[in-house]
């Protein structure tokens, strides 16, 4: 490891992730499945526009990347918004709701996640609300044909994903009904 990368790694913090993971049951076989993969680096350097994320980053991958931050404002507002839909609960209360499948969360991404446990929930609850607005109406920003296909090549890439789950514990807790949060991802997915 060089000088470089080691000084970005939190030893500290793996440890303590690995101890927690290694503590947690995570299921009744203890594995959940690898769903979101991180692009080989060999491809990713023959093709970067392919498999990085343009206009909007969802999930871990991406997010902290500045050319992407101008999009963040535009999913600020969809998770206000979307607190507004909420029937019993505050965004609180959402995240909260969602801290509980964090070693889930953290289960299903290929790469090892070096933050904290609510960087993650939050940053998962942020923009699954923008990408369920997105599937839902599609006119998050403003309404130019280019930006709408340029969010949705965004949306498709491999490294640029939200957990199904999560949507669906967010369209459960917001419409209180796991069959209604379910007819809802079968229509719009």
């Amino acid at each position: 490891m060089s000088l470089d990368t080691k000084s970005n790694f939190d030893e500290l913090r793996w440890v303590i992730q690995i101890r927690r993971t290694l503590e947690e049951e995570l299921g009744e076989d203890g594995e959940f499945p690898v769903s979101i993969f991180s692009v080989p680096k060999l491809l990713r350097v023959c093709e970067p526009d392919s498999y990085i994320p343009q206009q909007v980053a969802l999930g871990p991958y991406h997010y902290w990347r500045p050319e992407l931050y101008e999009m963040q404002r535009h999913k600020l507002a969809a998770a206000k918004r979307f607190h507004k839909q909420l029937q019993s609960l505050n965004l609180d209360n959402l995240v909260d709701q969602l801290s509980k499948l964090e070693p889930r969360i953290r289960a299903c991404h290929h790469k090892f996640l070096d933050f904290n446990g609510d960087t993650l929930v939050w940053m998962m609850a942020i923009d699954a609300s923008f990408l369920l607005e997105f599937l839902q109406d599609g006119t998050i920003v403003p309404r130019r044909k280019s930006s709408h296909n340029a969010i949705l090549r965004d949306i498709v890439m491999l490294e640029n994903q939200i957990p199904l789950f999560v949507l669906r514990k967010m369209l459960e807790l917001k419409f209180s009904s796991l069959e209604a949060a379910d007819d809802m991802l079968s229509r719009r997915l």
